[in-house]
Formats: structure tokens, C-alpha cells, sequence
């Protein structure tokens, strides 16, 4: 009787000294991620309402993340919005500060409080630009001369077709407002501000770098402060979603940094200055070329003058079957 006691408290004992065991264990299971609170990323405002487009406006005033809750999350890196107003040959980058307001680049006024303003100051922008008289229809007008004229020239005047020269300027135009934007929020994310901010100064080096569906760009480019001092960056940026652009690397970097790029030398940029640490940037590290070839292209003569619009307007008439 003894021994038969003896054995059934040495079999309950073992069991909670297993159970005892087991939930310690458990108290030292660590969480998967998804099951712990992580801090949001700034809200994109509705997706700036499909780039202001025709959808209802959800502006910053009236959606459930308020201006402060904005201020208080910390973006994981630098990111703007594109709008390219359509018919038209330029784009309009878009920033969301950490107050909420939104800036615009080329600059329309502002900081604007709503997206409707925003809306409002690119539609005046645009319609101070367009051409006062080429659109207006003349007595004997028809409806091709309207689609001629918009097959040769933009809403401002200027004719579709352009130099080399002028693809260079505004392409250049454009990466730097593009950059500007990134800056400014690359500034603010580091809470510097007056004359401890970085100003854009330059564009030294752009290059597309593709590696199978995915697309970078890299970028070197000048800064200088108020004190007249000037430093070397180095951008890697990517489109994240549609007319949405990150920056998945923005940094400082030295003359003598080096890191190796297969994109950029493959690609003809080996000027490019890339930080030494070769995870600081996603694309590059393939060695690939870009696709379609980069062939040989007829030479482009294009210089603006009244004959070479005439050939252009006599070429598209011959297209459309109007004299």
C-alpha cells in the first residue's frame, strides 16, 4: 500500500513539475511581429485622393490621422508624389510635412492646408502656362486643324518635337525638383533647419539602373549650407507604387567613397559615387545590362527653326490625310 502511495504522489509530482516547465516556457515565447504594435507609416492622405484627381477629397483636416499624429510617426524614409497633369510634358512633385501641410515643387504658393488648394494652385499654374492665342479656334476652323495643332505643339506653344539639348535641360529641370522635395524632407526628418539645411545646388551624375522588374534610379548631386559649406549626396530612389517615390537611400557621402555599382558602370555612369558599404543601396549589385539594347538611333537635327516646323506640320497633315 505503501509503495503504491509512494509511486501516485511521484507521478503527480512530475506532472506539475512538467506544467510548471511549460508555461515558463511560454512566457518567454517571443511575438511574431504582425502580433506587435508597430509604428505606422505617414499616411498618405488618401493617396493624395488618386493625385488629385476626380475621386472625393479626404484631405489631412478631415481623415482619422490627425496633423499631430502625422508629426509624431516617424517615415521610414523620404517620400513624395508625382502628379503629371495630363497633356502636358512636365510633372509636379508633392510633400507632406510633418505638421500635415503639403508643399509643392515647382513652388505654387503655399504650404497648403488641403488638397483642394493644392488642386486649385495647379489648375491656376497650368492656366497661366497655356498659349493665350494658338488654341482659340479661327473662322473656317475644323476639327483637324485643332488635332494638327495638338499633334505639333504642347498647351504652351512650345513644339513637341525638341533638341538633344533640350532633352537634357529638362530632364535635368526635372531631377532637380524631384531632388529638391526629397531634400527638404530628408531636412526636416533630421530636424535641420535655417541655416543648418541642406540647399540643393547641382546634379552631377543620373542613371536608371533596371534589374528584372525592378527599377532605381541613382543619383550624385551637390548641396551647400548658409555658411557656404558644400557636400556630396548620394540618392538612391525608387517608385514604391504609381506617381509614389521613396528615396531607399539618401546620405552624405565622401569624394573618395567607391562602392561598387554594376548598374551604373554597365550603363556607362562610372562617375557615379556610391557609399562604400554595398548594402546602403538595393540596385547595382547584378551584373545586367539595361534591357532593349541601347542601340543606335537616327541622329536627331531638331533646332526650332520655322523650317523645321514646317517639315514637322507637313509630315503629321501626311499622316492625317490633311492639306
Amino acid at each position: 500500500m505503501d509503495v503504491v502511495l509512494f509511486a501516485l504522489l511521484l507521478f503527480m509530482l512530475i506532472n506539475a513539475s512538467s506544467m510548471f516547465e511549460f508555461h515558463m516556457c511560454q512566457d518567454h515565447v517571443v511575438e511574431p511581429p504582425s502580433a506587435r504594435t508597430q509604428p505606422q507609416p505617414q499616411p498618405s492622405v488618401s493617396y493624395l485622393s488618386k493625385l488629385l484627381g476626380t475621386t472625393t477629397f479626404k484631405d489631412n483636416a478631415t481623415s482619422s490621422s490627425s496633423p499631430q499624429a502625422v508629426a509624431e510617426t516617424q517615415p521610414p524614409k523620404p517620400t513624395i508624389y508625382v502628379k503629371k497633369p495630363p497633356g502636358w510634358y512636365f510633372s509636379i512633385y508633392i510633400r507632406i510635412d510633418r505638421s500635415g501641410s503639403f508643399h509643392t515643387y515647382p513652388h505654387l504658393g503655399g504650404p497648403f492646408k488641403s488638397l483642394q488648394e493644392v488642386k486649385k494652385a495647379i489648375e491656376r499654374y497650368l492656366d497661366d502656362k497655356r498659349h493665350k492665342t494658338l488654341w482659340k479656334e479661327q473662322s473656317g476652323d475644323s476639327g483637324m486643324e485643332i488635332v494638327i495643332k495638338k499633334a505639333l505643339y504642347w498647351p504652351d506653344g512650345r513644339t513637341r518635337r525638341c533638341s538633344d539639348n533640350q532633352v537634357v535641360e529638362h530632364t535635368r529641370e526635372q531631377k532637380s525638383l524631384m531632388l529638391q522635395a526629397l531634400l527638404d524632407t530628408y531636412n526636416e526628418d533630421h530636424k535641420l533647419f535655417g541655416d543648418d539645411a541642406y540647399e540643393f545646388k547641382d546634379i552631377l551624375h543620373f542613371q536608371s539602373v533596371g534589374e528584372g522588374n525592378m527599377w532605381y534610379k541613382h543619383f550624385n548631386f551637390t548641396t551647400k549650407t548658409k555658411d557656404g559649406i558644400e557636400d556630396l549626396f548620394f540618392a538612391e530612389v525608387k517608385e514604391e507604387r504609381d506617381n509614389e517615390l521613396a528615396a531607399n537611400t539618401f546620405c552624405k557621402i565622401e569624394s573618395n567613397e567607391n562602392g561598387h555599382c554594376y548598374g551604373c558602370i554597365n550603363n556607362g555612369s562610372i562617375d557615379m559615387k556610391h557609399p562604400d558599404k554595398a548594402d546602403a543601396y538595393s540596385g547595382g549589385h547584378l551584373d545586367v545590362h539595361m534591357p532593349f539594347g541601347g542601340g543606335r538611333r537616327r541622329p536627331n537635327r531638331w533646332t526650332g527653326s520655322k523650317e523645321d516646323v514646317a517639315a514637322e506640320e507637313a509630315r503629321v497633315r501626311y499622316i492625317y490625310g490633311v492639306q
